[in-house]
């Protein structure tokens, strides 16, 4: 299903699931990434996408891998301004690793938000118990959050603490848990999902119950 919601300026943005001819504005958006961006997002300093990773990131199956697209419909010229995701993980399928990236110049619209939105009702929907991320040592302020809600990290590596954020068992649920907080710090970048791997990019809208940032 599509979700169709606009920016403050009444920009049109449409959500919709990844497709295989995707590649192309995948590959744009990443480039018009900030160098931070890519940083705080695949904890790397890669430069571009090779074929192999827009393959994977663009060929899903919907089941054990998902993703969701914001695109501007009527300015198709703009490459997708913000891709989620979650990847089941192999040993453990009931926790997923999600992700979200929004174009730079798209942060604070509220499109990061919406995004992992639909990607945990999208998991939900499909079994999935928990996201599992990361939070880097030196990120007092997010570590604190999750402490105060019960929530700890089960490893650490690096300086990188990995999470596991329950899923409610119902998508109607979800905004009286902690996993909107969380989402939300995904979405401005406080908290890392690596979406199974080096990944991609990443409002109102008008059908389903959206998270603004």
């Amino acid at each position: 299903m599509d979700y169709e919601g606009s920016l403050a300026d009444g920009t049109r943005v449409l959500f919709r699931p990844i497709r295989p001819d995707d590649k192309e504005r995948l590959r744009r958006g990443f480039e018009l990434l900030s160098p931070e961006s890519r940083y705080r997002r695949f904890f790397s300093s890669m430069d571009h996408l090779s074929e192999e990773q827009l393959r994977y990131l663009t060929e899903v199956d919907f089941e054990d891998h998902y993703a969701w697209m914001a695109v501007l419909p009527d300015e198709p010229w703009i490459p997708g301004v913000g891709v989620s995701r979650w990847v089941r993980i192999k040993d453990d399928p009931a926790v997923a690793e999600g992700a979200v990236t929004v174009l730079d110049s798209f942060h604070n619209q509220g499109i990061g938000s919406t995004l992992l939105w639909l990607a945990a009702h999208s998991a939900i929907e499909h079994g999935v118990k928990a996201f599992r991320v990361w939070v880097q040592g030196e990120n007092l302020p997010a570590l604190k959050m999750l402490k105060d809600f019960g929530v700890v990290p089960h490893s650490w590596d690096s300086g990188v603490a990995e999470i596991d954020i329950p899923l409610p068992s119902s998508a109607d649920e979800l905004e009286g848990t902690l996993a909107p907080l969380v989402l939300r710090a995904a979405a401005t970048g406080e908290i890392v999902g690596t979406g199974g791997g080096p990944t991609e990019l990443g409002t109102k809208i008008v059908e389903g119950s959206p998270a603004e940032s």
